[in-house]
């Protein structure tokens, strides 16, 4: 059975309690796969190297890792992400993980300053996807809608851009000549019924 590492996102309760946690629409999806789900907690305000070692032991038990979303990315992300692209490891990156990557890769990141993509609905938007891209080939077409949850965007990055918004807001980057490097600025486990979110999951389970 393959494991799918998760890296777990730092959160504050109602009652003001600091929290590691994963969203639950995240889980539900990836259990609808024959996979083993391991929740890797990473303790941001330790020391970088000490902490690190210990995340990558549990890296190496896994087949494949997902960068899910979150509110906030520390230092120690983005080393990780270099781990991962440097040793070839099956990686999805969503909103936040797509910013993650992006920056990791040279990247930049800015505040947006509309409230466009910040939306509860299930649709907001449509974003175009490149037709040469490792993306198009697995979601198989050129144009798809979907959510919209977030408050900062990527300028620039190594990575290819692979898809953007009407508003030129980056909506997804890869790494083609990786196994799978790919991230998205969208929810795709929040779309539970979406057929492009379960091409997306698919692919990646495939390359585990």
């Amino acid at each position: 059975m393959s494991r799918v590492g998760v890296i777990m996102r730092d959160y504050q309760s109602k009652s003001g309690n600091d929290l590691l946690a994963l969203r639950k629409d995240l889980i539900t999806y990836l259990n609808q796969y024959d996979i083993e789900i391991i929740c890797i907690p990473v303790i941001f305000d330790l020391p970088i190297a000490e902490e690190l070692e210990r995340v990558e032991r549990i890296i190496k038990t896994c087949d494949g890792i997902i960068l899910p979303g979150g509110e906030y990315f520390y230092d120690i992300d983005l080393e990780i992400v270099q781990y991962l692209y440097d040793n070839n490891i099956p990686t999805l990156g969503i909103c936040l993980g797509m910013q993650m990557m992006s920056v990791a890769m040279n990247g930049d990141i800015e505040r947006l300053d509309n409230l466009k993509h910040q939306s509860k609905e299930e649709y907001v938007h449509q974003v175009k996807i490149k037709p040469n891209s490792k993306l198009y080939t697995i979601l198989k077409d050129n144009e798809i809608l979907v959510n919209s949850r977030h408050i900062e965007h990527i300028t620039t990055t190594d990575l290819t851009i692979t898809a953007i918004a009407s508003d030129l807001t980056i909506e997804a980057v890869e790494d083609k000549e990786k196994q799978f490097f790919i991230g998205v600025q969208w929810h795709p486990e929040s779309l539970i019924n979406d057929i492009y979110s379960k091409r997306l999951f698919d692919y990646f389970i495939s390359c585990l």
